[in-house]
């Protein structure tokens, strides 16, 4: 027994990300911070409050970045963040959910720069956006999101228990991970797609929003207010934000070929505080 758990424990792969023991702790605060006390103080303002108003895709990003946060502190729970490996089964709990986070994060920046896009192109075209003309758009975006994000857990968690000697917390040194590099490489693939449609979606809904107030300029004074009913500060930050975590979840992307370095790791775990 005590060969085959050597062979086990020799078979761990590889330590790939060199991190310290406070960095460790700044992935932990940066995860834990919004995911634990910002974020849900956020939802139960815009859920509670009468006088803000956001639409269901923002909440929903703010839900999926409370899961990343908490799938991230899995270790942090179990008390195994250090020392001896923790149980394969928590191990691929971990890894499942985190390597569903690509999907997940970067399908729901896209849905909401796409309803953001909704929402300005019908103001550009001088029409009123009611939601309730678009319930299945809206529902199909609150669980897009979701759908891409299962499909990762599932595909994860099979790969994962069919090997159960590659998944390891000591080759990403933060989090548990799981090494198959097919499934890297189709999830990468997949949040690169998703990426680029998000990164043209914000331009294109940038180029709407200067059209629409080139055109608000060319009116006479008494008419610009009448016509102006967009609220232009959210849309710009959204698309602000998006441009974030396109940038932040490229890192994440680049971090496959170059995976020594802890630093997209802690950016992609600071985005939840932007």
């Amino acid at each position: 027994m005590s060969a085959v758990n050597a062979t086990a424990h020799d078979a761990l792969p590889v330590n790939i990300v060199h991190g310290t023991h406070s960095q460790l702790i700044l992935f932990l605060v940066l995860n834990m911070w919004p995911s634990h006390f910002g974020l849900p103080l956020l939802l139960s303002i815009v859920l509670l409050s009468k006088r803000v108003k956001r639409h269901a895709t923002f909440v929903n990003l703010c839900v999926v970045f409370i899961i990343t946060g908490i799938s991230s502190s899995l270790l942090l729970y179990a008390g195994k963040i250090t020392g001896s490996e923790p149980s394969r089964m928590l191990c691929l709990l971990q890894s499942s959910l985190l390597y569903g986070m690509p999907c997940l994060t970067s399908t729901a920046a896209l849905t909401l720069v796409l309803q953001m896009y909704f929402t300005i192109r019908a103001a550009y075209n001088g029409q009123e956006y009611r939601e309730g003309d678009h319930f299945l758009r809206v529902w199909i975006l609150l669980s897009a999101p979701y759908i891409a994000y299962f499909i990762a857990i599932l595909a994860t968690a099979s790969i994962g228990a069919m090997d159960p000697t590659r998944v390891s917390r000591n080759r990403r040194f933060f989090y548990c991970s799981l090494e198959n590099l097919p499934l890297t490489n189709t999830l990468t693939i997949y949040s690169a797609i998703i990426l680029f449609a998000t990164f043209v979606m914000s331009v294109w809904t940038m180029v709407l929003l200067y059209r629409r107030m080139m055109s608000l300029k060319a009116l006479p004074e008494h008419l610009r207010s009448n016509a102006s009913k967009l609220d232009l500060s959210f849309p710009l930050r959204i698309i602000t934000f998006g441009f974030y975590i396109i940038i932040a979840m490229s890192l994440s992307l680049l971090s496959v070929t170059s995976p020594s370095s802890p630093a997209p790791d802690l950016v992609i775990a600071s985005e939840g505080r932007a």
